[in-house]
Order: C-alpha cells, then sequence, then structure tokens
C-alpha cells in the first residue's frame, strides 16, 4: 500500500529542512507531528531547540484550478521554530531568526525536492508567539507551507 500523499509531503519537508543544514540543529530535531503543539505532552523527546512538521487546518481545493482531469489540492504544512530561551531577550535570537529566514527563502514560489508539489507559497505566522514567550519562556515562530499538489479524479 503507498503512503498518503500528505503524509509524503510532511517527510519531504521534513528531508527539504535538514538538508538546510540549519547551524546549530541537529536534523534529528526536525520533526514530524500529528498536531501542531508546544505542550509539554506534545513536545518530540528530542533537546530543544527543534523544528515542528505538521498539519495545519485543513486542505483546501479550488474548483477554477486544476485541469479537465487533474484537480489542484493545496495542503497547508505549519513549521514551528521552538525553543527554550526562558525569556531571554538576546538568548538565540538572531539564529532562529536566520532559521525563519533560511525556511522562508527556500520553500516560497518553489517546488520540494520530491516534486510532489508543483509549488510551494509560505503564510508567514507571528514571528515570536509573545504568549508562549512571555508565560512559558519558549521561542515560538511559525510559518505555514502552502503546498499546491495537481491530483488525478477518481479512485
Amino acid at each position: 500500500m503507498n503512503s498518503p500523499l500528505l503524509f509524503d509531503i510532511l517527510t519531504a519537508v521534513r528531508s527539504d529542512i535538514q538538508a538546510l543544514n540549519l547551524p546549530g540543529l541537529s536534523a534529528a530535531n526536525v520533526v514530524v507531528q500529528k498536531v501542531p503543539g508546544d505542550r509539554a505532552q506534545d513536545l518530540p523527546s528530542v533537546p530543544l531547540p527543534c523544528i515542528l512538521i505538521a498539519p495545519n487546518a485543513s486542505e483546501t481545493t479550488d474548483p477554477l484550478a486544476g485541469t479537465n482531469l487533474r484537480d489542484d489540492i493545496v495542503y497547508p504544512i505549519r513549521i514551528t521554530i521552538l525553543a527554550a530561551d526562558g525569556g531571554d531577550q538576546q538568548f538565540g535570537f538572531q539564529q532562529y531568526l536566520g532559521w525563519r529566514e533560511t525556511i522562508r527563502r527556500s520553500f516560497h514560489n518553489q517546488r520540494l525536492t520530491s516534486s510532489l508539489c508543483f509549488t510551494v507559497q509560505v503564510q508567514p505566522l507571528p514571528i515570536v508567539d509573545k504568549a508562549a514567550w512571555s508565560q512559558r519562556g519558549l521561542f515560538v515562530s511559525g510559518l505555514v507551507l502552502n503546498c499546491f499538489s495537481r491530483e488525478s479524479r477518481g479512485s
């Protein structure tokens, strides 16, 4: 049985981020999850900082996009940079902003290296989640990769 396309897209995004060799981030710290979360029970068993990859909301379709035989489906993938900085205003800030910028530039208006999606549009989320930072001492920064796939109709 073939794996679902969404699962393949999630793992391709993980591989593409790992290939960026972001300074200070181990490839093992790029993790795919079912649900994006920063609660203690949602966190992976890898040490922070890490990058979490998960589906975001639901896929969308545009009845005016695609062809007579194929439909364009957009899969939203949330990318979350997560680090424990203890509420320090300076610790890791430059590095985490560099990761965010590198990820955005690497995906926006590009294809995944696996060619599962014909283009990706990046939707920035808050640069720093103020509540996570001030209440829990976590640096949380997110992007949504809208991955466009052209899929054949029928089974």
